[in-house]
């Protein structure tokens, strides 16, 4: 349960204002003010964890929630009040849970099976005849050590973020967005900082099918790399292993289809990408360069 919730945070906080992106006065995707919207995601997906011992995060049922008013609104887990509202561009102050947090979690099934079978060893060994290891006068003992998994580590706590997020309407199928967001609970003390370029397709027949895709590039401050990915004594973990982590660029990938069947059901299929930094992947936490997520199934309007 812990897992799915950290992966609903992760997914709608990356997909910010994906229900009215592009909205016109024609188009099915914008909502009415003062109005709640709910709508839920029922199929089958998964987002993979980057983190040495985390278990990949299967979904299955995906809400969503919005509700405008006036300046106010809140889109899935993001608080907002717009600031600028221009026909091509808009400028909102946001808050927002920090989406770092959500491959961290203690109770893994290697907690209870086989906990101490991450045992890594290095150096130069020579077998004796009673089975025992000898090492040359000249040689360094090796040091055994545990290799470092998320259940080895100190706690990571949830962070609440806040800052600016604006949207450049470059044309009627294309738009710029662009977040900058502090941490205001003072977990990681930073700052990080997104752009990314929205396209939506527009089928040249009456098909009430929609193609959008994303891309682009996300920087996260030494700071906030360091507090979830570095290794320290609060880790209680052998000094060799410590990291500090260092400021990095992620650049992501992603698309999604909507096939709309009625006007409460339509079919989706989203899947995205992102590639993590050396600052993040040189950490001995990490296991896997890169975090990837699809789902496909259908989504129901309340």
């Amino acid at each position: 349960m812990k897992y799915f919730i950290a992966a609903i945070a992760w997914l709608l906080s990356t997909s910010t204002f994906a229900s009215s992106s592009l909205c016109n006065s024609s188009d099915s995707d914008c909502v009415n003010t003062s109005q709640w919207q709910f709508s839920v995601a029922i199929g089958i997906g998964e987002l993979t964890n980057p983190l040495a011992g985390g278990d990949n995060i299967p979904l299955f049922v995906i809400p969503y929630v919005s509700y405008y008013r006036d300046r106010f609104f809140l889109e899935n887990t993001t608080l907002g009040f717009t600031l600028l509202d221009k026909p091509k561009f808009d400028l909102s102050f946001i808050v927002e849970p920090n989406a770092e947090q959500a491959f961290f979690e203690q109770f893994h099934l290697r907690n209870i099976i086989a906990p101490g079978s991450y045992v890594a060893t290095d150096g130069n060994i020579v077998d004796s005849s009673d089975g025992a290891l000898e090492i040359p006068d000249d040689v360094t003992p090796p040091i055994e050590q545990r290799e470092v998994t998320v259940d080895d580590i100190a706690n990571r706590k949830w962070a609440i973020d806040s800052g600016l997020l604006g949207h450049w309407y470059i044309n009627d199928s294309s738009k710029l967005s662009m977040q900058w967001l502090h941490d205001v609970s003072g977990v990681y003390r930073g700052h990080h900082a997104k752009v990314t370029y929205h396209y939506e397709f527009r089928t040249i027949s009456k098909l009430p099918v929609k193609v959008r895709l994303i891309a682009g590039v996300h920087w996260k401050e030494n700071a906030l790399v360091d507090y979830y990915y570095g290794l320290r004594s609060s880790d209680e973990i052998d000094e060799q292993l410590y990291y500090q982590g260092r400021s990095v660029l992620n650049p992501f990938l992603g698309a999604t289809l909507q096939y709309k069947l009625t006007d409460d059901w339509q079919l989706k299929a989203s899947v995205k990408r992102q590639f993590l930094g050396a600052g993040i992947t040189d950490s001995p936490l990490i296991r896997k360069d890169d975090v990837n997520y699809f789902f496909i199934g259908g989504v129901y309007a309340f």
